[in-house]
């Protein structure tokens, strides 16, 4: 898993994780965290024959980015949130998201919380 983007506004107000399997739903995404950026966010060029993208976006409260860990059982990619390293909160910071580049899977998503 590599982190290839972190920004500091998605706007979700509730914090949510999905997984981004073709171009369509990448530019979906992109035309919600572009509504509100003059000039708006290039997506990522990626090569969804091999690879899909794990996004992670945080709430409204939000005021750090998140460490993000997967581990694979035989049906899901299990996420796990990890404490953040970074103790200092930005208050420039407002439901940030990230934006993981996995290899292509047909597993499920799950959430450890």
């Amino acid at each position: 898993m590599q982190n290839i983007l972190n920004e500091n506004y998605s706007g979700f107000e509730e914090e949510d994780y999905f997984l981004i399997r073709d171009q369509e739903a990448l530019n979906t995404f992109y035309g919600k965290i572009n509504r509100t950026r003059k000039p708006g966010l290039v997506p990522p060029v990626v090569d969804f024959t091999q690879n899909m993208l794990l996004v992670w976006c945080g709430d409204s409260k939000t005021s750090n980015f998140v460490d993000l860990e997967i581990n694979e059982s035989d049906d899901s990619l299990i996420v796990h949130k990890l404490e953040s390293k970074a103790k200092k909160q930005n208050k420039l910071i407002v439901s940030p998201f990230s934006i993981y580049n996995l290899r292509l899977s047909s597993k499920s998503l799950k959430v450890q919380r």
